[in-house]
């Protein structure tokens, strides 16, 4: 049997599930894929503690050079996130001929195409499943299973962090610092979770299927991105009440020559497959011209379902690489969709839910109308249900479809007005 060796650089969360992955499971590994995989090396800069894990002393080291130059390693697997020292790591291992596997989507959302130049250019093979969706395996799909599709829209929940947080508003009622300390709590979200909840974790992970799908290479800064932090429950429960679900969604959608980028809560409707999916798990919808409406669903997170990708990277990698020897491109990622730019996000026309927080007293909706109607912005719902005169109180509206551009045009000078206490919230509506 074919033996392949694997050094593993981080020894973290989804370092210690691809450990224990391929140690306890080593035997069906090798019944299922007919290679044996040999954990050869582990790298990491915290050595105090075995992580829960046991592996054998000899395997441990700090020095990282040393997983990268060892001649008998064939597949360096890169789970140490963020951009440096990762990017050097990556960029050394496929240059010294190894194979490379990473969960990285921080790395390839901003030097994705740096990497993947440098994986063609050294014939070796580069693995990323575990960079968007966790154990969904959707990278595989869009590169292999929908190759021959032309792809119009991908959308969906990226982050499991932001998603529980917005399940628990919802099912409970709560506000968004009580779900966010429950989640902390269970382990769900980071100690800081900035990237979850801004939304830059999703956008991280929207560039890469932006590439995959419509062959356009995208900065992170390219990319529109809101976060959850200024949901209120409020608008949960009357997102609910008209029919609608809360979600942080991921939206790349194709324009014409353009590609709509947009990270960003937004109301779906109930009867919306996504509008159910719960808690941390993440799902992300897929339309081919050939296949139609896909779903992919499932843990978007966590140490097994990520290790589950890395493991299935190092597997494939493992079983096909005398195949990566040949003189002929090992990896490929540029094509043409048509798509030529990002579209400006003031070009998006859609319907629009507005929560202002005003002084109640008269005068104050036929002012907040007369500029919506001054920028082409027509109302389609509007409730004041608290009525508390002289003190700020709710007006929720919801508009017909409107320009981005005017809309915030709109909300500017509605934000200055005297009896407008706060910043007006504003999400997105889509069908």
């Amino acid at each position: 049997m074919k033996k392949v060796n694997v050094g593993l650089v981080g020894f973290g969360t989804v370092g210690k599930g691809v450990v224990k992955t391929l140690l306890s499971k080593k035997k069906i590994l090798e019944e299922r894929s007919g290679v044996s995989v040999n954990l050869a090396r582990i790298a990491d800069k915290d050595l105090r503690s075995r992580k829960g894990v046991r592996v054998p002393k000899r395997l441990l080291t700090k020095d990282v050079n040393s997983v990268i130059k060892d001649r008998n390693i064939d597949i360096i697997v890169e789970l140490i996130g963020g951009i440096h020292p990762a990017k050097e790591i990556i960029l050394k291992s496929l240059a010294l001929g190894k194979h490379v596997v990473t969960a990285n989507k921080a790395l390839l959302a901003e030097h994705g195409k740096e990497i993947f130049t440098a994986a063609s250019r050294f014939r070796s093979h580069l693995g990323f499943e575990a960079s968007v969706g966790g154990g969904i395996p959707i990278i595989d799909v869009l590169r292999r299973d929908l190759v021959s599709n032309k792809i119009d829209l991908i959308y969906g929940i990226l982050n499991g962090t932001s998603n529980f947080i917005l399940s628990k508003m919802s099912e409970e009622n709560c506000t968004f610092r009580e779900a966010l300390s429950e989640a902390k709590t269970k382990g769900i979200a980071e100690k800081n979770p900035r990237l979850d909840i801004s939304g830059v974790d999703s956008c991280h992970k929207l560039a890469i299927l932006a590439l995959l799908g419509f062959g356009l290479s995208v900065k992170p800064k390219d990319i529109h991105v809101e976060g959850i932090d200024r949901i209120d429950a409020m608008d949960i429960q009357y997102a609910k009440k008209w029919g609608y679900a809360v979600k942080l969604l991921a939206i790349a959608k194709k324009a014409g020559k353009e590609l709509d980028l947009r990270v960003h809560p937004t109301l779906i409707y109930l009867r919306k497959i996504l509008a159910s999916v719960k808690d941390e798990n993440n799902a992300i919808f897929v339309r081919g011209d050939m296949v139609g409406a896909t779903l992919f669903y499932g843990r978007g997170a966590g140490s097994f379902p990520a290790a589950s990708s890395v493991v299935g990277d190092i597997i494939e990698i493992a079983k096909r690489i005398d195949d990566f020897k040949k003189p002929k491109s090992a990896f490929k990622m540029e094509f043409d969709s048509g798509v030529r730019k990002v579209r400006k996000i003031n070009d998006l026309s859609t319907r629009y839910y507005m929560r202002f927080s005003a002084i109640d007293r008269p005068g104050v909706l036929s002012s907040v109308s007369s500029i919506l109607a001054q920028n082409k912005i027509s109302i389609a719902t509007v409730t004041q249900k608290e009525r508390k005169k002289g003190q700020s109180v709710p007006i929720v509206m919801l508009t017909h479809e409107a320009n981005e551009g005017k809309m915030n045009r709109a909300l500017k000078k509605i934000d200055k007005l005297p009896f407008i206490t706060k910043k007006t919230v504003k999400i997105r509506i889509e069908r």
